[in-house]
C-alpha cells in the first residue's frame, strides 16, 4: 500500500515531476567521468499516491521538502550516439556518454514525518550514466 508520493507537482504547460535545481548544485567534469547533483530543501507535495499526483491532487497533499546528493563517477565505458532522423520520426539527438556508478542519500521531511535514506557510502547502483546531449532545437 503506497502511503507517500513525493514529487513538485504538475505545472500548468504539463511538465511534472520536474523542477529547477540551482546552478551551483550540479556539478560535472565528463573528461574526469566525474558529476554531482545536490539540493537541500526542495518544495515537493507528498500527494499520498501517484493517482492522486497525477489528477491534480484531491485533496491537495501536504507540504514537504527533499534534500539529496547524488554521485557519479569512474568510467566504466565511453560511448557516443547519434540520431538523424527528422523530428517528424521522433527527432533528432546526438550524445557523449559515460558509463559509470552512482551513489544517492537523501532525505525528506512532510508535517512531522521524516523519511530518510541510509548514507551515500552504503548506495550502489546497477545502471548509471552521465554525458551530453543535444535535442530539438539545439541539435546542430
Amino acid at each position: 500500500m503506497q502511503i507517500h508520493d513525493l514529487n513538485p507537482g504538475i505545472q500548468s504547460a504539463g511538465l511534472f515531476w520536474t523542477t529547477a535545481i540551482p546552478h551551483e548544485g550540479v556539478h560535472v567534469n565528463l573528461q574526469r567521468g566525474v558529476a554531482s547533483l545536490e539540493a537541500t530543501d526542495v518544495p515537493i507535495t507528498d500527494f499520498g499516491t501517484i493517482t492522486n499526483a497525477l489528477s491534480g491532487g484531491s485533496p491537495t497533499g501536504a507540504p514537504g521538502t527533499v534534500s539529496f546528493k547524488v554521485v557519479w563517477q569512474g568510467v566504466d565505458e565511453r560511448f557516443t550516439v547519434r540520431n538523424d532522423d527528422p523530428p517528424s520520426s521522433g527527432g533528432s539527438f546526438a550524445g557523449e556518454f559515460i558509463r559509470t556508478t552512482a551513489q544517492m542519500e537523501w532525505r525528506a521531511t512532510v508535517g512531522d514525518v521524516l523519511l530518510v535514506s541510509d548514507v551515500l557510502a552504503t548506495s550502489s547502483s546497477t545502471v548509471a550514466e552521465i554525458g551530453h546531449e543535444q535535442n530539438g532545437s539545439f541539435f546542430a
